[in-house]
């Protein structure tokens, strides 16, 4: 199924672009929920527990990208502001439940934290894209949703630099400037002559590490229920 398409799905007969709001929806509340149901570990639990729960983390962050994704294609209102929403609060579980596990593994686990962060700021870069395009067209259903986002992404980015120097790692934190862009990444010219400070304000690239390998920890355990069929429905809207 594509944009243009109003044919619903083989598998999914109401799936169609007229219902995908719906079906996004559910999506993301879905992964927000599974994020929720990855407990932190004790500070008792063994290294496999902590491993399994890295895992979950990987796929969650890998869903959320590809679930922030379909706003390039699918750009309506409806859409627009869930993503907005449920991406701000799977931001908010992150720093509440994986944080304090990434910090705790990071010396362990360096390679494949930073493969989770670089993979969590692709949808983080979106999320922004989203919120400039949403000041451009000055829609107030979509505006309301930027505060509380820039905030979660804002301590977001203050847990990741604590994290990489409790770990003297600063060197992978790097600084830059931000330009408000499109929904496909395009710069807002118009609003870079406007505001100058807007287009070329300072922030901080959270992830902008060495690329490194597919995680190990991922490639020898296997996805949970929820997020397989997640990936199901995924791969049959692409279709």
């Amino acid at each position: 199924m594509d944009s243009e398409s109003r044919q619903g799905s083989e598998r999914w007969g109401t799936l169609s672009k007229g219902s995908f709001n719906v079906f996004y929806k559910l999506m993301m509340v879905e992964l927000v929920n599974a994020a929720r149901r990855i407990a932190a570990p004790t500070q008792s639990a063994n290294r496999q527990v902590r491993e399994e729960k890295l895992l979950e983390w990987s796929v969650a962050v890998k869903v959320l990208h590809m679930l922030v994704n379909f706003v390039k294609e699918f750009d309506g209102r409806p859409n627009l502001s869930i993503a907005l929403k449920y991406g701000r609060m799977f931001i908010e579980v992150f720093l509440r439940q994986a944080m304090p596990l990434l910090d705790s593994i990071f010396r362990i686990h360096t390679d494949d934290i930073q493969s989770i962060l670089k993979k969590l700021q692709l949808s983080t870069r979106l999320l922004q894209h989203v919120c400039s395009h949403s000041k451009v067209i000055k829609d107030v259903s979509l505006t309301n949703h930027i505060p509380p986002l820039k905030k979660a992404l804002e301590v977001l980015l203050y847990k990741v630099k604590a994290m990489l120097f409790n770990n003297k790692c600063t060197e992978a934190f790097w600084l830059g400037n931000l330009k408000n862009r499109d929904l496909q990444g395009q710069e807002i010219l118009s609003q870079a002559l406007e505001s100058q400070s807007d287009t070329d304000r300072t922030t901080a690239d959270v992830t902008d590490m060495p690329t490194d390998d597919e995680s190990d920890v991922v490639s020898r355990r296997k996805h949970s229920h929820a997020f397989f069929i997640i990936r199901c429905l995924l791969k049959q809207i692409n279709k």
